[in-house]
């Protein structure tokens, strides 16, 4: 192959790899509110055991929040009328269910060429029973995909608007990184304690920090978190009359779950929060990382304070898209982030 040829080969190739680029680009952006899901379901399966089988599982309560809240607001419309806008919408399960259908299973896609950002699933069936029995059997994958994708889409977008000086204080104070978005300003910090908040007229959304020794397995059980949760609250977050402060509600149920984050051991516990001696609360998602290289627990612990309204499903998961991002000097990125898009994304 002479010198000629060779630049011509590379031109086609960077011209190809620009084209699929710009493919891209041009593709519109996700529409609809965070939560949303639009199932494409004909109306013979909609109004029948197979739609009810598949609006249970995404209509499900989500865990953690003082008034019930599905876990997704599901809408549906026909294949026929799955056209124009409706295509670009931010999360599709699209159901297809006849003797036509020649690969049953749940696929999942990332990306499609709707939208940019957009996730969606097929759900192929041959039967209503059929399909029932796979919506049944995949429900974790289903929710965790379309949980997995909101998250994406809010990092995406916090990582584009940080708060750069808050990131280097808690990098510099706590020897970890962690997304920060540039609504968030520094209420309390000491040695042991950080506390920062996003506050509007009515909302408020509170991140805290702090850390402990790792001593055993037991430093990750439900009661020890929550004692060193109320302890270090209790400490560091009075409330509005004397001698009030935070804490957990106890009453209710709190959950627990374990799982690996970014290269490092996690639990997540997730239920309400109050004020001891005044008439306040609401929802809390916590998770509590293992820094094996330090031997310690760093807890990253937020609320959220919304009384006039019931819907506070996603401001929590707002919050909790950024304790993903948590990474120790040795960790590494999980994948599900590593590639994500930072353009187009909106935050709603």
């Amino acid at each position: 192959m002479n010198r000629n040829t060779a630049f011509a080969l590379v031109v086609i190739l960077l011209a190809l790899l620009s084209g699929c680029k710009n493919s891209n680009n041009q593709k519109p952006s996700i529409t609809g509110a965070m939560g949303e899901v639009l199932v494409i379901m004909d109306d013979k399966w909609r109004n029948g055991p197979a739609g009810d089988a598949l609006q249970t599982i995404l209509k499900q309560a989500m865990e953690g929040l003082p008034q019930p809240e599905p876990i997704f607001t599901v809408s549906i419309t026909p294949h026929r009328a799955f056209t124009g806008a409706l295509r670009t919408r931010r999360n599709l399960v699209v159901v297809n269910i006849g003797p036509n259908v020649e690969n049953e299973g749940v696929r999942f896609f990332s990306e499609s060429s709707w939208a940019r950002g957009q996730a969606m699933l097929h759900i192929n069936a041959r039967t209503p029973e059929k399909f029932i029995e796979l919506v049944e059997e995949s429900e974790l994958r289903i929710v965790a995909f379309l949980l997995r994708a909101e998250r994406r889409r809010s990092l995406a977008y916090y990582t584009r608007y940080p708060e750069a000086k808050l990131m280097e204080d808690i990098e510099k104070q706590w020897d970890f990184s962690m997304v920060v978005p540039n609504s968030f300003q520094k209420n309390k910090s000491s040695d042991t304690f950080t506390w920062l908040s996003n506050e509007t007229r009515e909302l408020s959304q509170g991140l805290m920090i702090y850390s402990f020794p790792y001593i055993g397995e037991g430093t990750f059980s439900r009661e020890y978190l929550l004692n060193k949760r109320d302890s270090v609250l209790r400490q560091n977050m009075p409330g509005p009359s004397e001698g009030s402060y935070m804490s957990s509600e106890h009453e209710l149920p709190i959950t627990y779950k374990s799982f690996s984050l970014n290269g490092h051991p996690t639990v997540e516990l997730r239920g309400l929060w109050k004020v001891i001696g005044d008439l306040m609360g609401g929802p809390f998602v916590l998770y509590a990382h293992h820094d094996a290289a330090n031997n310690r627990v760093v807890v990253t612990d937020a609320y959220v304070y919304y009384p006039d309204e019931p819907k506070k499903r996603n401001y929590v998961w707002q919050l909790e898209s950024l304790f993903h991002s948590v990474k120790f000097a040795d960790g590494e990125v999980d994948e599900e982030f590593a590639e994500e898009e930072l353009a187009e994304v909106s935050e709603e």
